[in-house]
């Protein structure tokens, strides 16, 4: 009898070491809340998903964020200064973004460019390109 309690305490001790978080899933139109279950601070299960593609988001949002950094940098063409949109041709980890906005605030571009063209390859290292999001075509013309 006292084995048994001994081990329902232990049960309870286990249970009250596991840590749920709630994510909520930006993959697909459903937006589901997933819950992560944490044990000991590793992954132990993961419960609300819709599709497929939520648990993988949900344990890489508990391990690695990323995010699509999306801003403007200044182009000088002629005797003009533009806004252009630009953004990250892909995600980059959520601890690298104050950094790659530093670098983005810093640089000046100079001329025309194109929509897609590559403004800063590999910011801040993380393999990825800032991209324009428009075009500039000739002084004086920013579309």
């Amino acid at each position: 009898m006292r084995q048994k309690n001994m081990k329902q305490q232990e049960k309870m001790i286990k249970e009250s070491d596991k840590t749920a978080i709630k994510v909520c899933c930006t993959t697909c139109p459903q937006e589901c809340v997933i819950t992560v279950s944490l044990a000991d601070g590793v992954i132990d299960r993961v419960e609300g998903q819709g599709c497929k593609r939520g648990k993988k988001f949900a344990e890489k949002e508990l391990t690695n964020p990323e995010r699509t950094l999306t801003t403007t940098i200044l182009v000088e063409y002629g005797d003009k200064v533009y806004l252009l949109p630009v953004k990250t041709a892909d995600p980059i980890p959520k601890k690298d973004l104050a950094m790659a906005m530093n670098v983005i605030r810093k640089a000046r571009l100079i001329g025309p460019c194109q929509m897609g063209d590559v403004v800063i390859s590999n910011i801040c290292g993380t393999g990825v390109d800032v991209v324009a999001c428009r075009s500039i075509k000739e002084e004086n013309h920013a579309c």
